[in-house]
């Protein structure tokens, strides 16, 4: 009995996130540019789930049913990777998920300001003695 409870909860919801998802959602719809490039979108998608559950209570005897406890949860992220690009015998990965020369520049410059500022610190040092 309580398999197949378990077996009902965990169908209901896997349904419910394949209603939300389909192969477009991976891999987009095309569209052609001015320019006559096909663009295909791509994204990454990652599902989790988990179920579970459990009898509680007393029957009177083993055969009587218990009454069932039990949970389902689960999530889906989607995050967009790039386009798939297509001119005449050319096929290339354009990738956004990279980080900017300008972003990784930002996360530098606290590490360059403190190895400036503990080499202006030993400079003094050097003077005072």
């Amino acid at each position: 009995m309580l398999d197949n409870q378990i077996n009902e909860l965990m169908a209901s919801a896997i349904e419910k996130i394949r209603g939300m998802m389909d192969v477009n959602t991976v891999v987009g719809v095309p569209f052609e540019t001015k320019d006559g490039k096909i663009l295909i979108p791509l994204t990454k998608v990652s599902v989790g789930f988990v179920a579970g559950g459990g009898e509680y209570g007393k029957g009177k005897s083993d055969k009587e049913d218990q009454p069932m406890a039990g949970g389902s949860g689960g999530g889906v992220s989607m995050q967009p990777i790039g386009f798939l690009s297509i001119f005449g015998d050319e096929c290339k990965l354009i990738r956004i998920d990279e980080k900017s020369k300008y972003e990784k520049l930002m996360e530098t410059v606290p590490e360059i300001l403190s190895n400036l500022s503990g080499m202006l610190k030993k400079g003094n040092e050097d003077e005072k003695e």
